[in-house]
């Protein structure tokens, strides 16, 4: 069936690694591929998804890339095949500037790994933290799929990919590693602790792979510089990329080479990180059309970063690149005769190794291996070879568990706190602020949040700013779960340069265009703000409704809806927790029934208006402040969930947190004398005896009291059945309230335009 639906909807066969991939998936087995750049990892994946979803895979995936423009690149390859099967399966690509789906609704959602693991901690990057269960219930229950693993910091992000393909692995959730460049040792790593089936591509069975002729040039005696670029150029007819270690580096060589360039007839781009959003999209559009054809049209230049080591699908005929570790030259080279036919890839020394000071060891027995090999055909095999022979040990060396367990502690304390710099940290070490460039940021008001920015290494702003002394304002937020924030504007000195905040450089010390992207220290113009959609316009307008009616219809679209979506899931949490499906699933409509228990007080009702029957919402609430219900619910039932364990515990979580993450305070109360009543119409629809005695003992409370904060995420078993409950809870609780699943849908898409 595999076969037939890949030719069906590729238009040609799958190569054999495509096929025992897919085998293996559909079978519910975890998967490490390894295969060349231009193999088709991806559609390996996707396929056989989206065959054997529901059934013996579950309903959704969450794949995981290191770069937000390999996320553009995949998400855009995966709608395009979506659209040729029916069903309707919704894909998404998901990151900082294109939040799709920031509740994770989507049936594929492809994201960052940052971004997956900020989800799954409950500590969403891009969304207020009181949403944060809803997208990590996403995590938490679906098909998890790694790509470009060996682009992981090796002692961060790898060790956070690890941990969540353990948490999934020990709960029979199958997850996916794929990488161009693994060594053997992190192969038997993963084949004896994971228990993941291996699938080692063959170079001969990929067209444009035995088709292609690359060979290896070691100019380690010398250093880049513009003359011999422009050496290159003089009587070339081709397309060359040039890949530069640092941005100023790059804009140094672009500069002097652009006269030449053009007087020779070369279309010249330059593309690093410090370009806003909308230019680097139309720069990767235009790379696309000229560098992304097998046959050359005209003759062109890129010169870039690491930017394009993944996710960008171009080739050229000439790769000139400056010393780097080897499994990014690999990267690099790989956008090289990527089509086939015959390529020339030369590299570089350099006299400073930054960004990869770190890698200075690597980065030595990279130079050696390369002088060893120099004149070589770089084929697949000796791709392999290098990296055994660079990266084999140092890999040894990451997985020992030590490394692990230092990221699963800081990860968990991060969770528990809803502290995302924390949390981002356990990603990667290259920590990053959002700066933009304005005169007069006082005068915006909230508007100053939609000005365009970018990223900029802290620690590089923080050098500038020591160095040069310009004006500059921090920008900060009280740190509430409000979309409405009022910015405080302070001057700041270097000292308060920190990763993640919010900087306004003066445009006397930085300049923009969208030829050479952010340079600083250099005069400028201010950056315009975009429009952003009112909230105020999208907030959802709640008709009358009864307790009794929201808890029937919270069920009834649970049934309907949510229920089949996530039976796989489902079965095998109460599998975990050897609980019966049909009890388990008893005990979840027990709290879909009565999360709203806290409506049922004296204080509630008075505060909504009721006049007659109990209400859930009123036409006349929005807005208005209403005492909280959550935390009371998941309080008054505690009795009934201590009989339950700590399977139980988990549920009590879920109540509480289905409006907010983390809320712990229990105000007094009183339930109004007909809760009872209320109570047992609800449960009756429930295949479960409940003891109302043990609610009876909680009917009131006189003064306020605590519940515990979070649950730890070290224990996988507890933490992903919180994160799944709560998911289900809130996604019911939701579409109930609204009427549709558009309410899902409309607020994602109000957030990822705002």
């Amino acid at each position: 069936m595999f076969e037939k639906t890949f030719e069906d909807i590729c238009g040609f066969p799958p190569y054999p690694h495509q096929k025992q991939t897919a085998e293996s998936l559909i079978q519910n087995k975890s998967i490490l591929l390894r295969a060349p750049t231009g193999s088709g990892k991806s559609e390996a994946i996707f396929l056989p998804f989206l065959i054997a979803r529901q059934e013996k895979l579950p309903s959704q995936m969450i794949y995981s890339l290191p770069m937000r423009t390999l996320v553009d690149d995949v998400s855009n390859r995966f709608q395009k095949l979506a659209h040729k099967v029916s069903g309707g399966i919704r894909v998404v690509g998901h990151h900082g500037k294109r939040m799709e789906s920031p509740l994770f609704y989507a049936d594929v959602v492809v994201t960052t790994i940052d971004q997956t693991t900020g989800a799954y901690a409950c500590t969403p990057l891009n969304l207020p933290l009181r949403h944060g269960n809803i997208p990590a219930g996403a995590v938490a229950s679906s098909l998890l799929v790694f790509d470009e693993v060996h682009t992981f910091e090796p002692l961060l992000g790898l060790q956070v990919a690890l941990i969540l393909a353990k948490h999934s692995a020990k709960l029979g959730f199958p997850f996916v590693f794929m990488s161009a460049t693994m060594p053997d040792s992190f192969v038997n790593f993963m084949r004896k602790q994971y228990n993941t089936e291996f699938v080692d591509a063959n170079e001969n069975d990929i067209r444009v792979r035995k088709e292609r002729n690359l060979f290896i040039h070691a100019k380690l005696s010398e250093e880049l510089d513009a003359k011999k670029i422009i050496s290159f150029i003089k009587d070339s007819n081709e397309r060359i990329i040039i890949v530069c270690n640092r941005v100023s580096k790059a804009q140094e060589i672009y500069e002097q080479i652009r006269n030449e360039a053009l007087n020779k007839g070369f279309k010249l781009i330059l593309l690093h990180s410090r370009f806003l959003e909308d230019d680097r999209e139309r720069k990767e559009k235009e790379l696309k059309e000229i560098f992304g054809e097998r046959d050359p049209k005209s003759k062109a230049i890129l010169i870039s970063t690491q930017v394009i080591e993944v996710g960008l699908d171009i080739t050229c005929e000439i790769m000139i690149s400056e010393l780097a570790p080897i499994d990014a030259l690999i990267q690099r080279a790989g956008r090289c005769a990527r089509r086939g036919g015959i390529g020339h890839f030369y590299v570089f020394n350099v006299s400073d190794f930054a960004p990869y000071k770190e890698q200075e060891d690597i980065i030595i027995k990279t130079k050696k291996e390369l002088e060893r090999i120099d004149g070589r055909k770089l084929d697949w095999e000796l791709e392999k070879e290098l990296i055994n022979r660079i990266l084999g040990g140092c890999f040894e060396e990451y997985l020992k568990p030590e490394y692990g367990a230092r990221v699963l502690n800081e990860l968990a304390e991060g969770a528990f706190f809803g502290n995302r710099q924390q949390v981002e940290r356990t990603v990667r070490e290259t920590l990053a602020c959002d700066i933009t460039i304005h005169d007069d940021p006082a005068a915006l008001g909230t508007r100053i949040f939609s000005l365009e920015k970018m990223k900029l290494n802290a620690g590089l702003l923080r050098r500038f700013v020591q160095n040069e002394k310009p004006l500059i304002w921090k920008i900060e937020t009280d740190d509430i779960e409000e979309e409405k924030v009022i910015p405080k504007i302070l001057v700041c000195k270097d000292t308060d340069i920190h990763p993640y905040g919010f900087y306004i450089i003066h445009p006397d010390f930085a300049y923009y265009s969208d030829e050479l992207g952010l340079q600083l220290g250099k005069k400028g113009l201010p950056l315009d703000s975009r429009e952003s959609i009112s909230r105020d316009e999208l907030i959802m307008k709640r008709k009358e409704e009864s307790w009794n009616e929201h808890s029937r219809l919270t069920l009834q679209y649970f049934r309907n809806n949510i229920l089949p979506y996530y039976w796989l899931p489902i079965t095998k949490l109460a599998d975990s927790w050897r609980i019966e499906r049909d009890g388990f699933i008893a005990r979840l409509e027990l709290c879909l029934v009565l999360h709203d228990l806290g409506k049922l007080t004296v204080e509630w009702q008075k505060k909504i208006g009721r006049k007659s029957q109990p209400l859930a919402h009123s036409n006349a609430d929005t807005g208005k402040r209403l005492p909280p219900h959550s935390t009371i619910s998941a309080y008054v039932l505690s009795d009934i969930f201590f009989d339950w364990g700590n399977f139980g515990d988990a549920l009590r979580f879920s109540i509480a947190h289905h409006h907010g993450v983390r809320s712990r305070e229990v105000p007094r109360y009183e339930l109004i004398p007909e809760w009872k009543d209320e109570a047992i119409k609800v449960t009756s629809m429930v295949n479960l005896d409940l003891d109302f005695s043990k609610i009876e003992k909680r009917a009131r409370q006189l003064s306020s009291t605590m519940l515990d904060t979070f649950p730890l995420i070290k224990n996988e078993k507890f933490y992903r059945t919180y994160c799944v409950v709560s998911r289900i809870l809130r996604l019911s609780d939701r579409i109930a309230t609204a009427g549709d699943e558009n309410a899902i849908l409309c607020y994602e898409n109000w957030y990822g335009n705002v």
